[in-house]
């Protein structure tokens, strides 16, 4: 296998595990730092924050300095960022930490983005790039899977595991071959651009709902199933989380062969339709059974929209503006997952139950279908 290629899997991996490290172990965490949910929403949403916010930045910075040299800051702040709330079990530590790994995981986006469109072999980059974004879902469900049983030994393994990841990777970057690129000057013409665009707006919003949702499903349904069972802590539904993330995953490599037979514009505005629906299911269904199977289905439709938004996009503007665009899309995407996160800890925490955080995802996801089938004009 092509050394680059294996790499972006390595990455998609690590990703997904310092992404979906803390739902695991949230009951194990809220007693530690003696925090409500509201609280333990800011820590799972402080990554979430900065990994936004780097978006763009780290598109730019790409192509300043370099991808090798991105690539080496990224693993560094994950590295770093994961290891040191495992010091002291201190809350404001562990919501620096987080903030610092956002910061290296923005960062990890856009170089290894770049470096597979570049080196993709025989020039298939969509193939490529779908298998980045599968293996983020696959370590998300080693997180799940992994993570509560390294907890009973301790909580430092919580910040460990994905902490110690990123260095060997480290060390893989010089047998990687990247040549390094001479820096670039900003082009803040295309950024306004891209904030000009109707279009960027409107998929930002398609993509802050399906991205933001799947990441609050795999974030939430340990707990949700804990809560609709009365018995029992989230870590022994950490399998929840794990076929969420997976069915996550099979969703965007799925979405590619859906697009053969059906139009980007029907894909981004059928699946916001069905998960209207699924939502509002969510919140009206009070057993387990049905809340698993109403989340994988919302995991999935969530999910087939990825190529179809960024397609659609792609069609939006000119090629020397496809990166601000999708990092602006990327933004927003994020954006509604912080928003999303810290919903639904407090919902939990002003009604005693998560449900409601779904009745709100329904509204949205239906707002956000009629006002691409009265605005969004591409084909």
């Amino acid at each position: 296998m092509n050394l680059k290629v294996f790499f972006s899997i390595l990455m998609g991996l690590n990703l997904g595990v310092i992404f979906m490290n803390i739902p695991p172990a949230m009951d194990e965490l809220m007693l530690l730092y003696g925090v409500s949910y509201t609280r333990i929403s800011v820590l799972l949403s402080a990554l979430l924050w900065s990994h936004a916010l780097m978006q763009i930045p780290a598109g730019m910075m790409t192509d300043h300095f370099g991808t090798k040299r991105t690539l080496a800051a990224s693993l560094i702040l994950m590295g770093f960022g994961n290891l040191v709330p495992a010091f002291l079990p201190d809350f404001e530590l562990a919501v620096f930490g987080r903030v610092a790994t956002g910061i290296g995981t923005g960062l990890s986006v856009a170089s290894t983005m770049k470096m597979v469109a570049v080196h993709a072999p025989g020039g298939r980059i969509g193939m490529y790039q779908s298998f980045f974004g599968g293996f983020f879902s696959l370590g998300s469900i080693v997180s799940f899977l992994v993570i509560p049983q390294l907890a009973a030994s301790g909580w430092q393994w919580i910040y460990v595991l994905p902490g110690t990841i990123s260095f060997p990777m480290l060390a893989m970057l010089p047998a990687l071959g990247l040549e390094s690129e001479a820096p670039k000057p900003f082009s803040p013409l295309g950024l306004g651009r891209a904030l000009g665009l109707r279009e960027g707006w409107l998929l930002g919003l398609c993509h802050a709902l399906s991205f933001g949702s799947m990441l609050n499903l795999g974030n939430w349904i340990p707990s949700l199933l804990a809560e609709l069972s009365r018995e029992g802590i989230a870590a022994g539904f950490a399998w929840g989380g794990a076929l969420v993330m997976l069915t996550s995953g099979i969703g965007r490599l799925s979405g590619g062969f859906v697009l053969l037979k059906v139009s980007s514009f029907r894909v981004v505005a059928g699946s916001l339709a069905i998960l209207s629906v699924l939502f509002l299911g969510l919140f009206l269904i009070r057993s387990p059974l049905p809340a698993i199977c109403l989340a994988l289905l919302a995991s999935w439709f969530a999910s087939i929209n990825f190529g179809a938004i960024f397609h659609l996009a792609a069609k939006a503007t000119l090629s020397d503006s496809y990166a601000t665009l999708f990092g602006f899309i990327n933004f927003l995407a994020n954006l509604g997952a912080i928003l999303f996160t810290l919903t639904f800890g407090m919902v939990k925490d002003a009604t005693g139950s998560f449900t409601w955080g779904f009745l709100i995802l329904a509204l949205l996801s239906s707002a956000a279908f009629f006002l691409n089938i009265k605005e969004l004009r591409i084909k």
